[in-house]
């Protein structure tokens, strides 16, 4: 089966132009691309996906003249204050992995170098609307490398064991996370993460909310626009009700929970793929993957994740470092590895990803499921229109902030998508960045 990817009209991210003049200092030569001394040059690379050491030994292999040494992190939220500590003492290095939510803000700061002279015609073989995502104002600061079309994983043996059926609307999903707690209140349906962001954003992404965008020479802030409250307070009838339950997501104890059945299910974007197959490979057999719950009378899905390998400001070799990245996110033997369940599960930014075995594998983890159709599915009705802001990594901590309030029953996620509204804008205009009224 084909990884081909969705074929979607280009995302409305000219939005992002106003960024190019907050981030005018990122725009600086960052050097050359050859060792003085003669030797090879060595590009630095910071980044999260599991098997990324294992490409970039291939890379290494092939090129002795580019060098490049990979610094593994955890997750971005581990990774983001040390690169920004590092750009500003001159001492960042080359290549990092952002998520697409994050490459606006770290362009607004001046921490990305613009590598527009260094692509070529590396555009055409992403995505467009993952290409206006890593290039706000016109300007390319990073390749993009994978995407996160959102399903939901679930454990079939559990669900056979509680009498419910894979739900296909959030009504029914609603329904089947009230049969759950009923019969058996130490075990929901699913959780709340009260440390995963993108998640929130992405159910207010599927009932097509526009979080950011222009209007005329101002940007529009609607993170408190009808269809986000929707999605709270959906949610937030959930928890009310002890339908779900608060968890974190990014916590060791997660994937005991996980393990143990706490939760049925997980929705999330493809990339999770690997995550839970390393984790709770215990259940290997248990699980499998269906289409996300949609609201009634529509298809659409949402993005959760995805991510960049950007250029970071102070870089020497920034062409050596844009032939690497856009290898490392295009090339047939690099995404063999990359989308491969056990090597990262990623599902590529690429316009039509490569036929990749991994692609076609019945996977025993899943029961023999080719998951890969499910998601595949759910990237043709994204909703690529999206934008993320020029300050989003302050929203971002925000509404993280604004999670934990809600874990203790400090706030509800209507009223902190009320709060988030207010202190984004304020944080916007601080920045002397136009907001309309």
């Amino acid at each position: 089966m084909s990884m081909k990817t969705a074929r979607t009209a280009a995302a409305a991210l000219a939005a992002t132009a106003m960024v190019t003049a907050l981030g005018a200092c990122g725009t600086d030569s960052g050097g050359g691309s050859s060792d003085p001394a003669g030797g090879p040059v060595e590009i630095s690379y910071t980044g999260w996906v599991p098997s990324a050491e294992e490409v970039v030994d291939v890379w290494n292999e092939a090129n002795p003249d580019v060098q490049v040494r990979y610094s593994p992190v955890a997750n971005g939220q581990e990774a983001y204050p040390k690169i920004r500590s590092s750009v500003q003492a001159g001492d960042g290095g080359c290549l990092a992995q952002l998520t697409l939510d994050q490459v606006s803000s770290f362009v607004a700061d001046g921490m990305l170098l613009d590598v527009s002279e260094y692509v070529g015609d590396a555009e055409d073989l992403f995505l467009d609307w993952t290409w206006a995502q890593v290039s706000p104002g016109g300007a390319t600061y990073a390749i993009p490398q994978d995407t996160g079309p959102m399903a939901m994983y679930y454990r079939a043996d559990l669900f056979d064991q509680f009498g419910i059926d894979v739900p296909t609307t959030w009504d029914e999903f609603a329904t089947a996370a009230e049969t759950v707690h009923a019969a058996d209140p130490s075990k929901t349906l699913t959780y709340l993460a009260t440390d995963d962001a993108s998640t929130i954003a992405a159910y207010a992404w599927q009932r097509g909310a526009q979080w950011f965008e222009i209007d005329g020479e101002a940007w529009q802030v609607g993170i408190d626009d009808d269809a986000s409250v929707e999605a709270a307070e959906y949610w937030q009838g959930l928890l009310d009700s002890g339908a779900i339950a608060t968890t974190k997501r990014w916590d060791p104890g997660f994937y005991a929970e996980l393990n143990q059945g706490t939760y049925l299910a997980m929705i999330g974007g493809a990339w999770n793929t690997a995550l839970i197959e390393e984790n709770v490979a215990e259940t290997s057999g248990s699980w499998r993957v269906a289409p996300m719950p949609t609201v009634d009378g529509s298809d659409a899905t949402a993005n959760s994740g995805g991510s960049a390998v950007a250029v970071l400001k102070g870089c020497e070799n920034p062409e050596a470092a844009v032939e690497f990245a856009t290898w490392l996110n295009s090339s047939d033997e690099s995404l063999a590895v990359l989308t491969a369940p056990d090597g990262g599960g990623l599902y590529p930014a690429v316009k039509d990803a490569p036929e990749v075995a991994a692609a076609d594998q019945e996977l025993e983890f899943f029961g023999g499921q080719d998951i890969a159709e499910v998601f595949d599915a759910s990237a043709q009705n994204v909703n690529t229109d999206w934008a993320w802001g020029p300050t989003y990594s302050t929203t971002d901590t925000g509404l993280t902030d604004g999670l934990a309030s809600v874990a203790t029953g400090g706030s509800t996620l209507p009223d902190m998508l009320a709060g988030l509204q207010e202190t984004t804008v304020a944080a916007m205009q601080d920045r002397g960045i136009a907001v309309a009224d």
